[in-house]
């Protein structure tokens, strides 16, 4: 872990930071074959011109505020364009409007946990910022992953059971659902155990690599790429011995047996890579032992982090009240003749900037008029291929935290699964909860095929959909449903594909579809004067931290075009905001990206190789 009195952020090279190195690499390789020789354009002698027009920022969410903390440190000048008429995106957390419970009356509609690992470097130096005079660092608090008791339930087939009891062989009545002939050997080996063994081999790899510095690992997991985590089981996979289990892949309905245990109906269809780190991010590690993350949450609800950030650039500009304008709905992205960029918001009113950095949902960018903004044929299909994963959240309040205060039940934090289609109950961690002092309860969290039913009851027919809920929540909780009835005073529900502003709630990547999209977005389009920003195309996506890294990721290419006039603040742009090591071809024996006399050597820079092979013309070579 890096020191964490340091502002800076001191990005180690990860699991994360090593798949999209080599993803670059290999499409260097692939299209490029000499770029080791190749010619690099001049260092800019450019200054900074008299009165530059600043720079716009589409979208008010996490990575567009932090794009603006950026430049404002920088001392370059920006407008945040942000079509809502609150800043955030999905950083969401809805207050009830009844008061009780406050100031604990909220849910976090969109992200609400924080692991404390390498690879949410970022993030967890942003809550540090030293700007915000420990503003939000403050307002950190644990986050139980897991109920403090282990108590929470697992509830599946009728079934419902502790999840600190000792378990059965089949408790689930598993036996019912499989067909297999040899379905007793895999019951009793368990959904844990089989999955553990698929993912193993490959997170070994990863971790091997990083250990010695080597690529092999990562090619393994590459050369199955094109397959979905469920093609994979049930196509190439073969069980360790040790199991006991038949030498030959996974039985299709062994498969879904794992992923309703394991995920969320539809997951596997996910690619296997993404499977694989996904499993890391979540705390995988190689060994028997491994050490427990350390989760953490916002006091108040993540939107405060957008808050924060947004309270400190107005604090920054205080003549400039065009800063942030808010309900500026973009509506086109064009390229001027004369080089700069012409954005045009609620079909109207028409905004000059230099550059644009773009945080918006690429769905959502996608239904914006890019005619005139010179995209790639390659860029486009990323725009129109990329899958966003559905997800869904019912928020409900109630006159008393009766999972907690209740004594046979007596849950503090961590989760419930089941089958039901509620699938997920997450139970706070935020305000004082060992004293059931908080009284809103994730009813229901769901993602990809279960999101997609019950988001279309969302806003069209609440009432059967909260008689749902509240029906899943009695069976689960062996409690009387006229009880829960009289106990709720507030519901919300919220579907993130059904938002016109998002369009889904976090990338979603199948089996080979991540590579193009990585290098055909980390690359800016209209002439050098459009960049990408957001989670989806961070190798960190569906995680705040994928929509930071992004952002550093736009600056740095806009700063490292020989042709901007801003080339002086280069220096301090890797100073105050450290370096993504997967755009960088070394790092030292800490894992740390080498720089020399405080910037990226230009040989090593694979951000400015990565332009100049995208895109020749532009620096005449």
């Amino acid at each position: 872990m890096a020191d964490s009195s340091d502002p800076r952020p001191r990005l180690k090279y990860d699991a994360y930071a090593h798949h999209g190195r080599n993803i670059i690499l290999k499409h260097f390789l692939a299209n490029f074959p000499d770029h080791e020789s190749m010619p690099l354009p001049p260092i800019s002698s450019r200054t900074t011109d008299p009165a530059p027009l600043p720079v716009g920022i589409l979208g008010a969410g996490a990575g567009g505020l932090y794009t603006a903390l950026i430049l404002q440190d920088l001392d370059i000048p920006y407008r945040i364009l942000e079509a809502n008429e609150r800043v955030g995106g999905r950083l969401f957390t809805y207050s009830f409007p009844d008061s009780t419970g406050k100031p604990y009356n909220y849910y976090d509609v969109g992200a609400m946990r924080f692991p404390k690992t390498d690879f949410m470097e970022r993030v967890f130096k942003l809550f540090r910022y030293p700007p915000f005079k420990g503003e939000l660092e403050k307002k950190l608090q644990p986050y139980y992953f897991v109920a403090e008791k282990k108590n929470a339930f697992l509830d599946y087939n009728g079934v419902t059971r502790l999840q600190n009891q000792p378990r059965l062989p089949d408790p689930f009545k598993a036996a019912a659902v499989i067909t297999s002939e040899n379905k007793e050997k895999y019951i009793t080996v368990g959904y844990e155990k089989i999955v553990n063994d698929v993912i193993t081999p490959f997170a070994t790899g990863i971790f091997n690599d990083l250990q010695k510095g080597t690529d092999k690992g990562w090619q393994k997991m590459m050369a199955y790429n094109k397959y979905s985590t469920r093609a994979y089981m049930s196509i190439k996979y073969s069980p360790t011995p040790s199991l006991g289990l038949p030498e030959c892949p996974l039985p299709d309905d062994v498969v879904n047996w794992c992923e309703t245990f394991d995920k969320s109906t539809g997951w596997y269809d996910r690619a296997l890579s993404e499977t694989v780190l996904e499993a890391i991010a979540f705390g995988w590690q190689p060994g028997p032992d491994p050490s427990p993350v350390k989760w953490f949450c916002i006091d108040g609800g993540a939107q405060e982090i957008a808050e924060c950030m947004k309270n400190y650039i107005i604090s920054c500009n205080p003549n400039n009240p065009n800063v942030l304008l808010y309900n500026s709905k973009v509506t086109s992205i064009k390229l001027n003749a004369n080089s700069t960029m012409d954005v045009t918001t609620n079909s109207a009113r028409h905004h000059e900037f230099s550059h644009v950095i773009s945080t918006l949902p690429l769905g959502v960018l996608r239904t914006i008029d890019l005619t005139g903004a010179q995209l790639s044929p390659m860029q486009s299909n990323a725009l129109r291929e990329l899958t966003y994963g559905p997800s869904t959240k019912v928020g409900m309040q109630f006159k008393t935290a009766w999972w907690t205060n209740i004594d046979k039940l007596g849950i503090v934090g961590g989760q419930s699964y089941t089958d039901r289609p509620i699938r997920t109950i997450v139970y706070p961690s935020f305000g004082d909860v060992q004293k059931g002092k908080t009284t809103t309860l994730i009813a229901s969290y769901c993602w990809t095929d279960d999101a997609d039913r019950l988001g279309s009851m969302i806003d069209k027919v609440d009432v059967p959909l909260k008689e749902r809920v509240l029906a899943d929540l009695a069976a689960i909780h062996n409690l009387e449903i006229d009880f829960l009835r009289d106990q709720l005073i507030g519901y919300h529900a919220w579907s993130w594909p059904h938002d016109p502003l998002t369009m889904g709630a976090f990338a979603f990547f199948g089996p080979a579809k991540y590579e193009n999209l990585y290098t055909s977005l980390n690359t800016f389009a209209a002439n050098g004067h459009l960049h990408f920003a957001g989670e989806a195309i961070s190798v960190r996506h569906a995680w705040v931290e994928g929509a930071l890294d992004s952002a550093w990721r736009a600056v740095s290419e806009l700063l490292t075009d020989p042709r901007n006039p801003w080339g002086d603040r280069l220096e301090k742009f890797y100073k105050n905001w450290g370096v993504n090591p997967e755009w960088v071809s070394k790092t030292d024996k800490h894992g740390l990206p080498v720089l020399k006399d405080g910037k990226i050597d230009r040989q090593d820079d694979l951000l400015l190789k990565h332009m100049v092979l995208t895109h020749p013309a532009l620096f005449n070579l």
